[in-house]
């Protein structure tokens, strides 16, 4: 008997997850130096984290032989007020990204024969925590204009159906459902069903009329919305996201959870986050501006950009995302190609003013040919 042998099913059924390129690995293909690299692949924000929040994980950095807060309890506190709840932190979970949370909610909840509902194209790892666990994943098409089907997704149910993810704003297509429809959505579909409602990208929407679904979280409803640090706050590098929900999902999900999920540098660092408004007004306005500028000028390009939501573009260039991505790639320009369309990164303004050129310069030598 081999080792893959002892391995579960679920396990060996995983599917790969594609990160996007580093730039070390451009360096190696292509020769270039990675100071001339421009990574716009893994919508991580090129503005950096807050000041505050970089002088808060440094003087944590001596104190790392030390174990942290086991239970994350100070910011399970602070992130629940913030958002309407007691501050008991009875209603929040912490977890090692966004991912984390879904990776626990698939541990915790599904289990063979279950069903899990999304659309696709979407975050693959709703994919990876139904098929980890012997779920079975009820995958349907995104309507013409790239959204979430509610419609469809809720004809889908059957007495198997255990879950529904939500990716709102969705990732990779940047767009998000009505907040109305949502609602509406979430209350007719049968009490027992646990409703995933994935926003790591929605603190960066810019229109108000996009509403989160932490306000339909009750106790009559099993909703759980997942945030992350990464996007917004430019924690990335630190791992840290969250989940809200009722106090009877939470006493479940924090059972559950490993102690000591963050560290004491990730928790220094977001506890400052989410104190640095003049920050996250900044970083917000700055990437509006980056957004704007880069739908423009791929519209003259004679691209389309599907409206966005988020803190990147899907654009469907009228090239193979693949061979586009790749060809990008010489001219030390990341984004990603694996795809239907290019999904791509808004940076800071000489991150887009220079990737506008490498595309321009694509465009005028021909290599590719238009699909």
């Amino acid at each position: 008997m081999s080792l893959e042998d002892l391995v579960k099913d679920g396990i060996k059924n995983i599917p790969a997850y594609i990160p996007g390129d580093t730039a070390e690995s451009v360096e190696k293909k292509y020769g270039i130096a990675p100071e001339d690299i421009l990574k716009l692949a893994s919508n991580e924000n090129q503005f950096g984290p807050s000041p505050k929040a970089i002088e808060a994980m440094a003087k944590e950095v001596g104190r790392v032989h030390i174990y942290p807060d086991p239970f994350c309890i100070e910011i399970r506190k602070k992130i629940g007020v913030m958002n309407g709840f007691d501050d008991s932190g009875d209603n929040v979970v912490i977890a090692v990204g966004a991912s984390g949370i879904l990776s626990l909610l698939g541990e915790v909840f599904i289990k063979k024969g279950d069903e899990v509902i999304f659309c696709e194209p979407t975050f693959g790892a709703y994919a990876g925590a139904v098929i980890r666990n012997d779920g079975t994943p009820v995958v349907l098409p995104l309507t013409e204009d790239l959204k979430f089907d509610l419609k469809a997704m809720y004809n889908a149910i059957t007495d198997k159906t255990k879950m529904i993810c939500i990716c709102n704003p969705n990732n990779p297509t940047g767009t998000v459902v009505d907040s109305e429809e949502l609602k509406e959505f979430i209350h007719k579909v049968p009490k027992d069903i646990i409703i995933v409602v994935d926003e790591a990208y929605i603190e960066l929407s810019s229109n108000p009329d996009v509403k989160s679904m932490v306000s339909e979280i009750s106790d009559d409803t099993n909703v759980v919305v997942a945030r992350t640090f990464s996007k917004l706050y430019g924690l990335a590098g630190v791992r840290l996201g969250y989940a809200m929900c009722n106090k009877e999902m939470h006493a479940i999900l924090q059972k559950c959870t490993s102690v000591f999920t963050g560290s004491r540098v990730a928790l220094a660092g977001a506890m400052a986050a989410l104190d640095d408004e003049e920050y996250i007004k900044k970083t917000k306005a700055a990437m509006l501006e980056g957004r704007k500028y880069l739908t423009d000028e791929f519209t003259k390009m004679g691209f389309y950009v599907y409206p966005s939501e988020t803190n990147f573009l899907y654009v469907n260039t009228g090239y193979n995302a693949a061979e586009f991505a790749e060809e990008c790639k010489k001219y030390g320009l990341i984004i990603r190609g694996n795809f239907d369309y290019s999904r791509i990164t808004v940076g800071r303004m000489d991150q887009n003013e220079k990737m506008v050129g490498i595309i321009k310069k694509i465009i005028e030598s021909g290599e590719l040919k238009k699909i």
